[in-house]
């Protein structure tokens, strides 16, 4: 890293832990799973000073996708179509960072934290998600296991009047048994003459769905989509069940016709490919549940991403002072002599370290209501 990315001695932090040592605490020695929910709880209440804190603890940490998951979540579950425009704008936010990672010089994770650019990002989005407006938080459809996924019980539930709905974009190989549940799903996000968009509808065939493919993986016996080559996540991932829900929500915004709404809907499958496993198809459904929204309700494109650009100025210019308190916890090392020709060490592990955090990221591609989703 050169020395113009680096941030004034005064915040700089010199702790003498390794990242490993950071796995369940944050630097100043508080649980991570605390501080992932301080954060959210403060981004959601609007408190900006403490947001910025906890983000910054974060940061410290080098726990920097544990920040990612709590922005991914506030966006797809709070503020969703409160403002659209702001999945375009972590998205793109997204891509710095991950610029830096590809192209910045490093030895460890654990010196971006003293990089200028990263710590700017992170305020910065916590200020603009802070202020942000906020619409009533999404709740999970629960689906009952026993009865509802016998779809030989279910014909109230069934209101779709064909089988046409998925056919423009199913492929030869996706499984027969999931198509009656993506055909109602495609059914409740398409206006017709006939009928309007259900977003209610949708949600509960979007969960169907993914239980279907929960308890299929739980009885071993997985249930695999064609190959879905276009998505950016890692080889072993694209035949999950997930894809065709999102090439079936993709296509039906390109028959719209409306760049803005295509435009989101492709940063938000960008988002919910951050880092992909299966673990986040649960994790990140809100993301899904934003998407439908932008399909099935009322919105508005032109809201500013921040409408006080002063308070995001006063943010940034305030933040060495959270660094320089988070500081004060540095363990540093009683003498320097211990670390000399460490360096050289170092920079023989500097690539693989590098390319195994970008494979991980994936360069293809205290209100318990808040926070149970972490």
């Amino acid at each position: 890293m050169e020395d113009k990315d680096l941030v004034d001695q005064i915040t700089l932090i010199n702790d003498m832990r390794d990242v490993r040592e950071f796995k369940g605490v944050t630097f100043s020695n508080y649980k991570k799973n605390d501080v992932k929910k301080q954060l959210l709880l403060s981004i959601y209440n609007g408190k900006l000073e403490p947001a910025c804190y906890w983000c910054a603890e974060l940061v410290c940490s080098a726990s920097f996708m544990d920040i990612w998951d709590v922005y991914i979540l506030y966006l797809g579950k709070y503020i969703h179509i409160g403002n659209p425009k702001l999945a375009i704008y972590l998205n793109k936010r997204f891509q710095i960072f991950r610029n830096i990672m590809v192209q910045g010089f490093f030895f460890s994770e654990l010196d971006l934290r003293n990089h200028k650019t990263i710590r700017s990002l992170f305020a910065e989005i916590t200020c603009v998600f802070t202020h942000a407006q906020k619409k009533t938080g999404f709740e999970t459809i629960k689906i009952n296991k026993e009865e509802e996924f016998d779809l030989t019980k279910m014909s109230e539930r069934l209101k779709a009047d064909s089988l046409s709905y998925t056919q423009s974009f199913l492929q030869k190989k996706d499984p027969p048994e999931t198509t009656i549940a993506l055909n109602e799903l495609m059914y409740h996000i398409t206006p017709t003459k006939t009928h309007t968009c259900n977003m209610m509808e949708a949600c509960y065939w979007l969960e169907w769905l993914i239980e279907f493919d929960h308890v299929c993986k739980k009885r071993s016996q997985p249930c695999k989509c064609e190959r879905r080559y276009e998505i950016p996540v890692e080889t072993k991932f694209q035949c999950e069940l997930i894809w065709m829900i999102w090439d079936g929500l993709l296509y039906n915004t390109k028959q719209s016709g409306n760049t803005f709404v295509n435009a989101v809907m492709t940063s938000l499958l960008d988002l919910f490919c951050i880092k992909f496993s299966t673990c986040c198809i649960k994790k990140r459904r809100f993301l899904l549940y934003f998407a439908i929204a932008m399909i099935c309700e009322p919105f508005h494109c032109d809201l500013d991403i921040i409408q006080d650009k002063t308070i995001l100025n006063h943010t940034l210019t305030q933040l060495p002072n959270i660094y320089k308190q988070i500081k004060k916890n540095e363990i540093r090392p009683k003498t320097d002599y211990l670390f000399s020709g460490m360096e050289d060490t170092v920079n023989l592990e500097i690539s693989k370290k590098k390319m195994d955090w970008m494979n991980n990221v994936n360069i293809f591609s205290q209100n318990s209501a808040v926070t149970d989703d972490l």
